[in-house]
């Protein structure tokens, strides 16, 4: 009997066909995202104009609820919570929701906002821990803060929502800064499209010093070249993913920083779920499959207008910590929603969005990781050429460098996040360094926090 021989150069061609198809889609795709964004950065120009006159749409705004979870220590609360009250909004409240904190936090916003306990008592529409009390102020009169028992974050923010009386929330982490307007940008897309169930967006990357009294100031870029590769990473997620897939109404990958949202539909998908890696991420995701399922007319907004911000990370430990976090909250929401990709009428939510994130951002680290290790040896072990290696580099790096510079040049034309062109001029520098190292250093920090299963995973969990 003879038998079939093993075709070492044939199976590394074949290797070599499948990671270039790889890294071709992946770019391709996330060119195109960008190019099909176009449309809403020019309306948003638009928009820009518009709102440069006086609102005449004053009185008939939206009431918000913003829900502050704390549930650790952190020395920026209290100016945090003051930036909330100089929002330009007329109408809304402040929930803090502590919990269950071990150290002063709760002693000190006592102290600082002059607050007493009250006896309150609400209706707990979504499931969370027992409320230990509830906190008032006579000075700050928009202020409650709620002690509650330790239960994590979406626990903590469940418990908030509970306790809210106005029909949109806001979800903000008090380690971000606003703009003043940040509230009547966010609110704009529930008044123009009735549809609108949520609405988001993703926070800039600026230095400490550009942040003064909860707000953003003046945007500065850091010195260090991690922090310039960090921002041009942060910039090509944004332009060149997040919001193309908006204007498909189908962004799965959202930052869940500061979160918009209606509060009937908040309660009707069951709040937070406790198990969730990033709770606010896996609520949107679990709110646009339960419509999915039902066939109910929605639309998830995103605002990629530069209106949240958060200090640079200050040591590339911390970066590589935050990048895999994110990782793996994006991961584990897939997971319990993977039915937007199994149920038959998905549309580009689950035929498009779902597969490109689960191919680039799920598999893509390990993915990338063992092509690079792949072409490395076969080129040492004289099973390919050099030319199949410049090749490859071109396809890796060379068409990366091109989204990042793509993602650049939109932030610099439509929104000027980062004032003068020496800053931009640095942003592109960063892109080259971000697609020769930083990449694959990222690649390598996200692979262990990598699930082993991205489809099979039920979505009966809770809130589903």
């Amino acid at each position: 009997m003879n038998l079939p021989t093993f075709d070492l150069h044939f199976a590394v061609l074949v290797l070599e066909w499948i990671f270039v198809a790889y890294f071709l889609i992946a770019h391709g795709g996330h060119i195109l995202l960008a190019l099909g964004s176009i449309d809403g950065l020019r309306r948003h120009i638009k928009s820009e104009n518009v709102n440069m006159l006086p609102p005449l749409a004053t009185g008939y705004e939206l009431p918000f609820s913003i829900v502050v979870p704390v549930s650790d220590a952190t020395d920026d609360i209290a100016q945090f919570i003051h930036s909330l009250f100089n929002l330009d909004y007329p109408e809304f409240e402040v929930i803090v929701a502590v919990d269950g904190a071990n150290d002063d936090t709760l002693d000190r916003l006592r102290r600082l906002f002059e607050m007493e306990l009250f006896p309150e008592a609400f209706w707990r529409q979504v499931r969370s821990r027992s409320v230990r009390g509830v906190y008032r102020s006579a000075r700050y009169p928009r202020l409650r803060v709620i002690e509650k028992g330790k239960g994590g974050t979406s626990d903590t923010i469940n418990a908030g929502v509970n306790a809210a009386r106005y029909p949109i929330l806001c979800i903000a982490h008090p380690d971000c800064a606003l703009r003043r307007n940040s509230l009547r940008r966010l609110v704009q897309d529930f008044i123009e499209y009735p549809k609108t169930v949520a609405a988001a967006t993703a926070p800039r990357i600026t230095s400490r010093a550009s942040i003064s009294n909860g707000f953003i100031e003046q945007p500065r870029l850091e010195g260090q070249l991690s922090s310039l590769v960090h921002v041009t990473e942060s910039l090509r997620k944004e332009h060149c993913a997040r919001h193309g897939w908006a204007t498909l109404n189908a962004c799965l990958d959202i930052s869940d920083r500061v979160c918009v949202v209606r509060r009937t539909v908040f309660i009707e998908a069951g709040g937070c779920n406790r198990d969730a890696v990033n709770p606010v991420l896996e609520l949107l995701q679990r709110i646009e499959r339960q419509h999915v399922a039902s066939d109910k007319p929605y639309r998830i907004a995103y605002v990629a207008a530069p209106l949240v911000w958060r200090p640079f990370p200050t040591t590339s430990s911390e970066i590589f910590r935050s990048i895999a976090t994110e990782r793996r909250g994006l991961s584990d929401a897939l997971k319990s929603n993977n039915d937007l990709f199994r149920h038959k009428w998905t549309g580009a939510v689950g035929r498009l969005a779902f597969p490109f994130l689960v191919m680039t951002e799920v598999a893509g680290p390990s993915i990338e990781l063992f092509a690079l290790l792949f072409f490395l040896s076969a080129f040492s072990l004289d099973l390919i050429s050099a030319q199949h290696l410049i090749a490859f580099a071109i396809v890796s790096a060379g068409l990366g460098v091109l989204v990042s510079w793509l993602a650049i040049t939109l932030d610099a034309i439509v929104f000027r996040t980062y004032a003068g062109a020496g800053s931009y001029i640095r942003l592109f520098i960063g892109a080259i360094l971000e697609n020769l190292g930083f990449r694959q250093l990222k690649a390598l920090c996200s692979v262990p926090g990598l699930p082993r299963n991205t489809a099979t995973r039920p979505a009966a969990r809770q809130g589903a």
